[in-house]
């Protein structure tokens, strides 16, 4: 997924959330249209956190080879300080990629739990009785 695609994935995902927030939900069937938008987002949100995981690998997989490469290629002498001055800059890129990584993925639990935690409310609502069958 290109950086533009990534981009609109994402700020999708925001609007459907946004959308869904501003839905009060002990409004009668506010909370079906919210678990609806909700869903969309995570959709979304599987997509994006897909991609970060994605490009947290590749980033992983080029310090690695960094690594190797420059200690293969150092002269005598302490090989492994030159490895790891090789890949000092590649280690904060793979940093700032896992902490993509693992935000991304907490927020996508966040929402699965948001729509879970209201499908059972939805439940509750439907056998007491809160809702209409129309």
């Amino acid at each position: 997924m290109r950086a533009d695609e990534l981009d609109w994935h994402i700020e999708q995902s925001n609007k459907l959330r946004d959308q869904a927030k501003a839905y009060d939900e002990d409004a009668p069937g506010a909370m079906i249209e919210i678990v609806r938008l909700l869903t969309a987002a995570y959709d979304l949100m599987g997509r994006i956190s897909a991609q970060i995981d994605g490009d947290y690998e590749k980033l992983y997989t080029l310090r690695q080879n960094t690594f190797t490469l420059a200690k293969s290629q150092a002269k005598k002498g302490d090989k492994i300080l030159t490895a790891e001055l090789a890949v000092m800059d590649l280690r904060n890129l793979e940093a700032e990629a896992y902490e993509q990584k693992m935000y991304w993925r907490n927020e996508r639990d966040s929402v699965k739990e948001k729509i879970y935690e209201l499908r059972m409310r939805v439940r509750v609502e439907m056998q007491t009785g809160g809702f209409t069958n129309g």
